[in-house]
């Protein structure tokens, strides 16, 4: 098993990976798209069936995550439950899910001292 204080950076590492991946490719589509609206961007999200399956995945996955900080970040140690719902939609789940957990990580090092 890896010591928490290891595996803590490693979900912050993968949360960096992810917003930097995933970004680098949301930045392109920005930067020749029509409009930043949210509607042309579904459109675009939806274009074909692959994209629309890994989507929709990503959307429940961002749902099922944003109930569990909500109603676990007590239990596990972490404050600010919302903060992580609102990184998970604004910005991506690659970024809050590893995040979250990297400081209940923390969390748990803290309460073990």
């Amino acid at each position: 098993m890896l010591r928490p204080a290891l595996l803590s950076w490693i979900y912050f590492s993968l949360a960096l990976v992810g917003v930097v991946w995933s970004w680098f490719y949301f930045m392109q589509y920005f930067s020749t798209a029509d409009s930043v609206m949210i509607g042309p961007f579904l459109k675009s999200v939806m274009a074909t069936p692959a994209s629309a399956g890994v989507a929709i995945d990503a959307y429940i996955a961002g749902i099922v995550f944003s109930v569990m900080a909500v109603t676990r970040s007590s239990t596990d140690g972490v404050r600010w439950p919302w903060l992580y719902v609102a990184m998970c939609f604004l910005i991506g789940l690659c970024l809050a899910l590893p995040v979250y957990l990297g400081m209940r990580e923390r969390m748990f090092i803290k309460a073990n001292r």
